[in-house]
Formats: C-alpha cells, sequence, structure tokens
C-alpha cells in the first residue's frame, strides 16, 4: 500500500499506523483468461461494477479508480481510499466469518494492480488512471430486492438492523464501535421510519432522498 497521499493527516498520525499490508491470505492472482464479462452493473467515477462468470461461476468484480492516494480524513479514523476501505472491510469480515454466514456477500479475495489491458474493453476507462486499479471478487446476488417504500416491511428492515449489530458486534469490539452501533442503528431505523410512512402515503419508489 502507498505512503504517499494528498491530504493532510499521515497515516502514521491515524488508526492505521500500524497497517503495514492487507492480509495476504485473502490475495488472489485473477485469471482474467478464465473470466467472461457477463454485465456492467454499475459505473462510478471511484469504480466500475461488473458480473462475471470466472471458471464457470457468477461473480462481482468490483474494480477501484487509482487516481492517486487522497489519504485520510481529519478524524484520524476515515480512510478516505474506496479501494484500501473496502478491501480491508471484506478482509476483516470473512476473517469474522460474516461473509460465510450470510450476513454480507462472500469475499473470494482481492486482486492490486490489475493491467487494464488484460482486461480490454472493459476497463479501458481505467487506461489513463494515475496507477494500475485494484480490484475485489465477491458474492453475485442474482436477484436482489431494493428496500424502497413499496418494498419496505418491518421484518425487512429488522433484518438490516441485525445485520449492522452483528457485523459491528463480530467484526469490530471496542468503545467507539459501540457507540458507532447505536449512531448506526439508529440511522437504519429512522430510514425505515421514513420508507414505512412513504408506504402509508402509497408513495411510488424513489420519490425522496431519504
Amino acid at each position: 500500500m502507498s505512503d504517499t497521499f494528498f491530504g493532510s493527516v499521515r497515516k502514521e498520525d491515524t488508526i492505521y499506523r500500524d497497517e503495514v499490508d492487507f492480509d495476504k491470505s485473502f490475495k488472489i492472482e485473477i485469471d482474467f483468461a478464465k473470466m467472461e464479462f457477463e454485465e456492467t452493473l454499475n459505473v462510478s467515477g471511484a469504480s466500475s461494477i461488473f458480473h462475471v462468470s470466472y471458471y464457470g461461476k457468477p461473480r462481482v468484480l468490483k474494480v477501484f479508480h487509482n487516481k492517486g492516494d487522497p489519504g485520510y480524513a481529519d478524524d484520524r479514523i476515515r480512510d478516505l481510499d474506496r479501494s484500501r476501505c473496502e478491501i480491508r472491510a471484506y478482509c476483516t469480515l470473512k476473517r469474522s466469518k460474516l461473509c460465510d454466514a450470510g450476513v454480507v456477500p462472500n469475499f473470494y479475495g482481492f486482486m492490486l494492480a490489475i493491467d487494464p489491458a488484460d482486461c480490454a474493453p472493459y476497463l479501458d476507462a481505467f487506461r489513463h488512471d494515475k496507477g494500475l486499479p485494484h480490484a475485489i471478487l465477491i458474492e453475485y446476488l442474482p436477484k436482489p430486492l431494493v428496500m424502497n417504500c413499496v418494498t419496505y416491511t418491518k421484518e425487512r428492515m429488522q433484518k438490516a438492523v441485525n445485520g449492522i449489530r452483528q457485523i459491528h458486534f463480530d467484526a469490530y469490539i471496542g468503545k467507539k464501535e459501540r457507540d458507532r452501533i447505536e449512531f448506526e442503528t439508529e440511522v437504519i431505523e429512522s430510514f425505515g421510519w421514513m420508507l414505512e410512512e412513504g408506504q402509508k402515503k402509497g408513495l411510488p419508489p424513489n420519490t425522496k432522498y431519504y
């Protein structure tokens, strides 16, 4: 991982100061000759997400743009680099067996420094980045049901709340994390209340930005 950054906060001044590298037990070398790109699921300035077939099995490949290291936030807790955040998080979730329990999509590993030429034309948008992109390979969920004011139920919302609590209790334990559990639980619950209100009013999905 690069130690260069554009922000004002140095890595050694953050909670990540003792982090040397990602968990190498989850590092993989993707054989792109065995990968078929089925569909582009989402494209943004930060990443592209693809439904792929890898060795004949459905997977999701998420590739992160590398436009230079943005550094760390002033709170010395938030890492502003998307690829580092997600790779670190999935490694932690996998070690905590939350992926295997179905709380979050299964995680098959991460790959660093992908050559976009190996996946042309699908990664052509990454060829002009400052550095080579990183990626994660995760479980493909064929028919995800997005929660909105039409699909909302109290049971589904409670599952979301329980999932947030389980992630924090099993993967991140500490006073700050316990405080954050309560904060994130309140955020999710308030989202549920607003969805329920929209449902009672008969609003179509995505009428409001909650």
